[in-house]
Formats: C-alpha cells, structure tokens, sequence
C-alpha cells in the first residue's frame, strides 16, 4: 500500500508540475484559482492516506515517524500575514486575497512532499520517485520549449521575436511555455545544474542515461533564451558547487561539465536560426522596434536541423556514457589534475561554436539593467510609505504609477524580494527570511550540492519577477524536498552504520517520552483550517471565472445576469464591475462602481469610470474630482490625459449651450489644469519604450476652454 501510494504521489506530482508550466507557468491568477483548490484538496488527500497507511504500524513506529518541518508551516504563515492585511485597508482587496491563496497552496503543495517523501534518508526508491517526478518535468518543459524553436509545435508566444537589438542578438529569444525568456533561463540554469549532480552522484544507469540525454538540452535552452541574468547566476552558483564537492566527485563535476559546454555550444550553432525563420528574418517588431507577442510562429527549423539536434544530443549522451565508464575504470591522480584542463577545453569549445553576435550580448546594451535600476528606486519610495506592514497583495502593480520617476511599463517590479517587502513590510519579509533559511538548512544539513539548482532560482530573482510563477515555487519545493530527504552519510562521508547508530538513541528517548506532544496536533489543525478556507474560497473565485467566461459567450441579458453571478461569487473583481458597468440600468452603474473602491480605492480605472460617467450626466464637479485623482495615480499615460482635457473641454462647451455658465467656467478651468499638468511632463525622459508627448488633440482642446474662458470672462491660465 505504502508504495502504491508513493507511486501515484510521484506520478501526481509530475502532472501538476507539467500543467503548472503549460498554463503559461501559473502566471495569471485567473488560470490558477481552479488549480490552487485542487492543489490543496490533493494534498489533504494525500496526507490523509499517510495516516491511514500508518494506521496499522506500531506505536513506536508512528511517533519515531518525523513530522512534516515546521519550516513547511512558515509558508502558511505568509499566508496568514496575506489574510491579515486585509483588515488594514490594502492597495487591492483581490490581489491580497490572490496571494493568500497562492502560499496556501504553496504551503499545501510542500507539506504533501514532505509528508511522502521528505524523511530525512527516506529511502532510495522514494527518493527515485520524486527524481523521476522532477525530471519528468524538465523533460517537457525543456523539451517542450525547444520544439517550439523548432517549429514542432505550436504554443501562443513560446519564441519572443524582435528587432530591437537591446532585447535580442539574433532576433529571437526561447520563451518556452511561461512566454517570459529570462524566467525560462533561470527553470533551464536550475536543471542544468540538476542534471550535473545526477550524473556526478547517481549510481542509477537509467537515471544516469536520463541525466546525459537531458543536460545538453538544457544547455542549448539556456543559451536560446539569451537571459544574461540567467546566464550569470548559473555560471556562479556552478563555481559555488565547486568547493562543496568531494575530491572524486569535483573531478567528474568538471570532465561532465566540459562536455556538457561543447554539446550545448554545437547544437546551439545548429538550431540558432531556426526560431526566427518563420518570421521573415526575425524582425517581427513594429517600426518602434518594440516586441510584438504572437507575431511569428517558430515554424522554420529545416529536415536537416533537426537531424543535426538529435545526432548532437545522441552522441552527447554517448560522450557521458563514455566519460563515467572512464572514471569508473581510472582514478588516478592524473585524472583529477587533467578535469580542470578538460572543463577549459570544453569551455573555449562552446565559445568557439557560438556566433560572434552572441558573444555581444554579454559585452554590452545594458540598458534594461536600467530600467529595473529606476524600478528599485521608486519602490524604495513605495516602500518607505508602509514599512513595516505594507500595501498588501498587488502594491506594486496597483501604486506604481504614483510614485514613479519617468514613464515606463513596469506592471512587474522585477524582483520577488522588493515585491514582498512592498505587499507584507519587513514583518512579513522576515517570516519570509526565516521560512526560506529553515527550508535551505534541512538541505545543507542533508545533501550541500542540493542547494545549487534552488540557489540558481532563488539568486535569478532578486532580479526579475519569477516568484510570480506558481511554477516557480512548486519546482523549488519539489528540489527543496528532494534534496533534504538524502543521506546525512552522503555528505559528511561518514559510516552509514555510525549514522544511523548515533540517531538510534534520539529516536528512542523520542519514543519513550515525546516532547511537546501537542504541539504537532495543534499545528496540523490549525493548518488544516486554514487550508480548508483557502480551498472553499479558491473554489468561489474559480466559479467567477467560469461565470464570466459564459458572459464573454452571451449577449443581452443573459450577459449580464452572467457577469452579476461573477461578480456575486468574487465581489472584489474590479474587471467585472467595469464590464457589467455599461450594462447596468443609469442610475445603478455609479453605485456598482463606487462600491468597487471599497475594495481598491486608488484603482484607476474605477475613477476613470467614474469620471466619465459623471461627465455623461452633466456632473462637472464629480467629473472633475474623479478624473484628477485618476490623472494624480497614473500621471504618465498619454492617452488618459488627453482624454481628459478633451473630455472637460466638451463638458464646459455643454455647458455654456445649456446656459449653465458657472458650471462651463468650472469645467474649462479644470480643463486648462489638466493641460497644464500634461504639458508640464514633456520634458520627461521615456523608459522601456514609453515616449510621453503633449498630443495635437489636447492642445486644441486645451486651446478651445481657454477662448471659453475669455469669453466668459474668466482669466485664463497660461
């Protein structure tokens, strides 16, 4: 029974790892909610098989079973500090609740791993089942992305195509499916290194064989996405690994790792163009040279470059088979003094293979490092506003536009350590420290060389938004787990039998007299309850979804009954309200929308809403008040404050035309301000390709209150 559950936790495992990156990584919230409750009733399901399965071993056995790491529960207490920040007003209601969901189901996901497969030295068939599981994942991901390169398959955005050379050497880049090409380099750097302990440590054939035919794709996928973060952090952390291995296997670690560059090098030469043949010579940007997702499909790879790919992965695999019957047979000190003259040679190999155009990319444009430097300042000033607490769920997201310094596009801080200090404060960044520190100590104490493939992701977003991913977090745990649930023996190279005879007596005091036995109790029902909330409300926000996806299919009436039961089962969906909105009787729409700020009172798009439906009734003070505020929150959007000047405009000529002259001199006075505001801005440097210009049509509006404003014997601003 034991097994047969162990098999099915492996297998469950791989399939929700393999969804979690086909749907776009587990990126939107919306394509999440239905699998985050699944999530967690899974993992209560599996916990409570754990204890049937238990139920028929001795006493002594059950209580010298170890428990679930109370590091797993700090995940939950994130998650908790999520649900707790909706008592003090937070930036956006849903974007909190969202991601007090998320580590619920983070939480959930980690304390089944643990449950069944994370006892410190759990066996090797467990802990195969879990490798397999991880690497069955890369399989697809891996793979998956590099037939989209190679026109194999077709995927919405798996290759980004561009003709701006600051985003691209060649013209494309591998955007796998999360469609994001650095969080894709940073999943292929993880895997990479996960493979080169799989072939230094496994003594497996098969696993063995799965790790050689696997670690050349991950290479050419690292290489395809042109990610320099991903490429930096991963050529750091495998030179971390280096003094954490023994002598034998450092030397292995270096012959595997040099062949592993010249199979990387060699198909990358191979396959290079194919992603942006499709596109006509990859230049799918607009004449702004700006990206253009969708553009192109990748569908250019010729019979003869994917010959070549599989011959290069084919021989790789030989080469590794080859490389450990050699190390095998030979271990003398020679060897070791020619592994770091082999790594060189591999290295200089795969420099040699790469185009010169490639090379460049490491040398210089450093411009979007730029950006995210302008990025990090502004959330500085976010977060010097709420400290210690923060803005809750989505602070980033929902304030950035009042506090940035110059135009840009930056939904996404870039960078998950920033995102948590601006939604939970230091408080809530230091649960988070502190959960991540317990969960990496398991591993350090277990198996060292395991913190090198979470390291990879961990250090990869300091700089870019990969936490954002659902598949990020559900591969790190799964690594995390993994790794911790290893040999002591292994590491420290001591006797198994000494090992095991020095934790012989800790367990039998432990069973003997258990301390703290409520303590465990307390903390699976306390998380008990709280996944069971997770998991009703996740079940709620997904039957918005469906609802909504059935208005999107209807019309009329239907339509709108359909999005009133959205918005019924997830009143904090603001997306909901602005579409029911135009929909709604007159005098219902300003209450419906109005009630929206109850739950993101700064949202733009509620007082824009707001504002032009004031200025559709003649409201010239409400239009006035709501689209200013909206103007204040999101001053470097062009299209708004043309809108907004034109819309003031028209309202203060109305007015005059209905003889409501007092009313018409307020409304072109304001209009005149909103100008005078816009064009004070012009001068502001764009960023990421968001040029800001004084429009022809807000002058002229502009133009036609101040003329109103003569006319009518007010004075005019300059």
């Amino acid at each position: 029974m034991e097994k047969l559950l162990t098999g099915l936790s492996a297998i469950a495992t791989a399939v929700l790892l393999a969804i979690s990156a086909y749907r776009y990584g587990m990126f939107f919230d919306t394509g999440f909610y239905r699998w985050e409750w699944i999530v967690i009733a899974a993992c209560a399901g599996s916990a409570a098989g754990s204890f049937v399965s238990r139920l028929g071993t001795r006493r002594e056995e059950r209580l010298n079973a170890e428990p679930v790491p109370a590091a797993a529960y700090g995940l939950l207490v994130v998650a908790l500090l999520y649900a707790l920040s909706l008592t003090y007003q937070p930036a956006s209601f849903l974007g909190t609740v969202e991601q007090a969901l998320r580590w619920s189901a983070y939480a959930a996901f980690a304390i089944a791993l643990y449950g069944r497969f994370g006892r410190t030295g759990a066996g090797a068939e467990r802990r195969a089942w879990l490798s397999a599981a991880l690497q069955t994942s890369g399989v697809f991901v891996l793979w998956g992305a590099l037939a989209g390169w190679m026109g194999w398959i077709s995927f919405p955005d798996i290759v980004m195509t561009t003709g701006d050379e600051r985003l691209s050497a060649v013209g494309a880049r591998l955007s796998g499916f999360v469609q994001y090409p650095n969080f894709m380099g940073a999943i292929a750097g993880a895997y990479l290194l996960f493979y080169l302990i799989l072939l230094t440590r496994t003594r497996s054939t098969v696993e063995f064989f799965a790790a050689s035919a696997l670690a050349v794709p991950a290479v050419l996928a690292l290489l395809l996405t042109e990610s320099r973060g991903a490429w930096l952090v991963t050529a750091a952390v495998w030179l971390g690994g280096l003094p954490v291995l023994r002598k034998s296997e450092r030397t292995a670690w270096l012959f595997y790792s040099g062949w592993t560059l010249i199979g990387g090098g060699a198909a990358y030469r191979a396959v290079v163009h194919a992603g942006i043949r499709g596109s006509g010579g990859g230049n799918a940007s607009g004449a702004s040279g700006s990206v253009m997702p969708g553009s192109a499909l990748p569908s250019g790879a010729s019979a003869m470059e994917s010959m070549l790919l599989i011959m290069i992965c084919a021989a790789a695999t030989a080469g590794f088979l080859g490389l450990r019957w050699l190390l095998a047979k030979d271990s003398s000190k020679l060897l070791s003094r020619l592994a770091w003259g082999g790594w060189l040679a591999g290295l200089a190999g795969m420099v040699a293979l790469l185009p010169s155009v490639l090379q460049g990319r490491l040398s210089g444009r450093f411009q979007t490092a730029g950006a995210r430097s302008l990025f990090y300042q502004d959330a500085w000033q976010l977060f010097k506003e709420a400290p210690f607490l923060g803005r809750g769920g989505d602070a980033w997201r929902m304030l950035f536009t009042q506090v940035q310094s110059a135009p840009y596009v930056g939904n996404e801080v870039h960078s998950g350590y920033i995102e948590i200090a601006l939604d939970l404060g230091i408080v809530g960044l230091l649960v988070f420290a502190l959960a991540g520190y317990a969960l990496l100590r398991a591993v350090w104490r277990s198996d060292r060389i395991g913190l090198l493939p979470p390291a990879v992701l961990l250090l990869h977003a300091a700089v870019d938004f990969d936490m954002s991913f659902g598949y990020y977090w559900l591969l790190l745990l799964g690594w995390v787990v993994y790794f911790s649930s290893a040999e002591p023996a292994r590491v420290n190279e001591r006797g198994v039998a000494a090992a095991a005879g020095a934790a012989a007596p800790r367990r039998r005091r432990r069973a003997q007299a258990p301390r703290h036995g409520w303590l465990r109790p307390a903390m699976l029902a306390a998380a008990a309850a709280g996944l069971a909330a997770a998991a009703v409300l996740g079940v709620r926000l997904d039957r918005a979804v469906q609802y909504r996806d059935a208005a999107a299919a209807a019309s009329g009436t239907a339509q709108a009954a359909a999005l009133r039961a959205a918005l019924e089962s997830n009143p904090y969906w603001t997306r909901i309200r602005l579409e029911l909105a135009p929909l709604a009787p007159p005098p219902e729409r300003a209450v419906l929308l109005a009630a929206g700020l109850r739950y993101e009172p700064q949202s733009v798009p509620l007082l824009w809403a707001l504002g032009q439906l004031a200025a559709e009734r003649s409201d010239v003070r409400g239009a006035a008040h709501d689209l200013r505020l909206a103007l204040r929150y999101d001053r470097f959007d062009r299209d708004k404050q043309t809108e907004a000047v034109v819309t003031m405009t028209q309202l203060a000529e109305g007015m005059r035309a209905a003889q409501r002259l007092a009313e018409a001199r307020l409304a072109a006075e304001t209009a005149v301000a909103f100008f005078d505001a816009y064009e004070a801005q012009r001068l502001s440097p764009g960023v990421n390709g968001r040029q800001f210009a004084v429009t022809k049509e807000a002058k002229a509006a502009a133009e036609r209150s101040r003329l109103l404003l003569r006319q009518l014997g007010g004075v005019p601003q300059a």
